[in-house]
């Protein structure tokens, strides 16, 4: 019954649009009443399946803060328990489209690879980049495309030697630079997610005595990047594009009257984050022609410092897909495709699931996930290509283990190398959800011998002979990130599915095949009965700051 509740609101759902801005309450006319919790937060740890927690993916999001600031608070709590507001848990789990696919896109034909293959090198985005400013894309941000296919080839397009991104008309600088960086543990391709990242700072650190100063710039996205590395004011900004140097307490150039503040972006900084299809014929990164969604951000004001019993304003600004983030000093707007494939703004409902993540959570730096785990220095200057056409991503490990750890995590701290050694053992996968079995292979040379749970006396960290995921010099293999041509296209096809519906509400996170508890996966269904996430009991439990140590 509950399920025909929901899919009967299939029928009464439609994508909104108009102007002028809409400002209600939290979740009212929201089928989902919830869509800020994403799908990763309804992992089964084991406890519904098993009795008992085995893993214990929910560290790297809920932890002790990274940072004193609004923009991050430390959520350790929802490590622990399962705290689904009452709504859901007379729904269940809402992202129908990963579970229960059966439910939501019955009636929807799944194309054929050579469809698939025909449709992911169409170009959506030019459209969108040149109708910029108007209408439906009043908010769309000026990133012209990143790739070109042309005799049944791609090429990176409207990017220099350095990542800057050019104006396909003028060949001037645009101020967007697209940047490498480690991916989020568990957020790689393989699991659905392929994108390009790109940075801009405000005119005034681009400029000196308003004209565009490439070395002031590069000098200041310097200094952005050690900030939110946790370098602070007269120390030493080691391994950056231009050298090392003291950190200063102001920006240069024309923004040397604005503060430098440690693990805040300055005000005006932007990001773009397209997102595409998997096409395994890029030889450069994988990534489609076409994209599925553009996300953009902007910084308002500097983030105040945490302040504790404040109340959080339960109401809702949208327009035309911009809406603001949870902690209210970045705006937010995304757009998605529409069911023939041309970019459309975000309803109300589909922005709400990009809020939380981004500044409200502990796992976060100012809102992000990106530029503090950029890959260092100029080497970081780069489109994203998960290491298949440039090796310089590594297993980089944590700077500190400045929160709390359980009884078994405690004792393999001594032994753990790598970021990601941690997350897979701890996980029993490469994914939230131990449901991608592509990876496991390819994380250790033994797929039984993961997890320090399950295999305690020999796994990938006590035995790191094990490790399959690493190159002869330590950098990280492609084919950790990237999935194989029959998962690739699987994915898409899904997705495309999605898209044909245009039941976004119902999720946007898909796999080749259901993951629910139901399907064989280790997605939760039915919540009413979960309350402890087990990993307590479990002595899996850690509070840790996620910033990287970076050689």
């Amino acid at each position: 019954m509950r399920r025909l509740v929901i899919l009967s609101a299939i029928v009464l759902y439609s994508c909104g649009g108009g102007g002028g801005g809409v400002k209600e309450k939290e979740g009212e006319s929201f089928v989902n009443p919830e869509p800020n919790i994403p799908l990763e937060c309804y992992t089964d740890t084991g406890i519904v399946r098993y009795g008992k927690a085995i893993a214990n993916p929910c560290y790297v999001c809920h932890t002790q803060a990274n940072t004193p600031y609004a923009n991050e608070k430390s959520d350790m709590d929802l490590t622990l328990n399962y705290s689904f507001p009452e709504k859901i848990l007379k729904i269940g789990n809402p992202w129908l489209n990963a579970i229960r696919p059966d439910l939501t896109l019955a009636g929807v034909d799944v194309p054929s690879d050579a469809e698939v293959q025909s449709y992911i090198r169409q170009d959506n985005w030019s459209f969108a980049y040149r109708n910029r400013g108007s209408g439906d894309l009043k908010y769309f941000p000026d990133v012209p495309p990143l790739y070109s296919y042309t005799g049944g080839g791609y090429n990176l397009a409207n990017i220099d030697m350095e990542g800057f991104v050019l104006d396909p008309e003028t060949g001037e600088y645009t101020g967007w630079r697209v940047f490498k960086w480690k991916p989020f543990p568990g957020f790689f391709p393989t699991n659905g997610r392929i994108d390009s990242t790109l940075i801009r700072l405000d005119r005034p650190f681009r400029e000196s005595g308003g004209v565009f100063n490439k070395e002031i710039y590069k000098k200041n996205l310097a200094i952005v990047e050690c900030a939110v590395k946790g370098v602070k004011p007269g120390e030493v900004c080691r391994n950056t594009e231009v050298g090392d140097f003291t950190m200063p307490e102001h920006y240069e150039g024309d923004a040397s009257g604005v503060v430098v503040i440690t693990y805040q972006y300055p005000p005006g900084t932007e990001f773009a984050h397209p997102l595409y299809y998997l096409d395994p014929s890029n030889t450069i990164s994988y990534k489609s022609l076409r994209i599925r969604e553009m996300r953009y951000m902007k910084k308002l004001a500097y983030a105040d410092v945490q302040k504790g019993g404040e109340e959080e304003e339960r109401s809702f600004f949208w327009d035309k897909g911009l809406v603001f983030n949870d902690s209210k000093n970045w705006i937010m707007a995304g757009f998605i495709e529409d069911k023939d494939g041309w970019l459309r703004p975000q309803s109300a409902q589909e922005m709400k699931f990009c809020v939380a993540c981004h500044g409200g959570i502990g796992g976060t730096v100012d809102a992000t996930f990106t530029y503090w785990r950029k890959v260092p220095g100029a080497d970081g200057w780069m489109e994203q290509d998960y290491n298949l056409s440039v090796k310089n991503i590594k297993d980089w490990t944590y700077a500190s283990l400045e929160g709390d750890t359980g009884p078994e995590i405690k004792k393999l701290l001594p032994l753990v190398k790598g970021e990601y050694q941690l997350y897979f053992s701890m996980t029993n996968g490469g994914d939230h959800f131990r449901s991608n079995e592509e990876i496991r292979s390819r994380i250790s040379k033994d797929v039984n011998k993961i997890s320090f749970i399950l295999s305690p006396q020999d796994n990938i960290i006590t035995n790191p002979s094990l490790i399959n995921y690493l190159d002869d010099e330590g950098y990280i293999k492609p084919e950790l990130f990237l999935p194989s041509p029959e998962r690739a296209y699987g994915i898409d096809k899904q997705y495309m599915r999605v898209v044909k519906s245009q039941r976004f509400i119902f999720g946007r996170d898909v796999f080749d095949r259901p993951f629910g508890v139901s399907s064989g996966g280790n997605s939760l269904e039915k919540l009413d009965t979960v309350k402890s996430t087990g990993v307590k009991e479990a002595g899996i439990w850690a509070f840790i700051k996620t910033l990287l140590f970076l050689k």
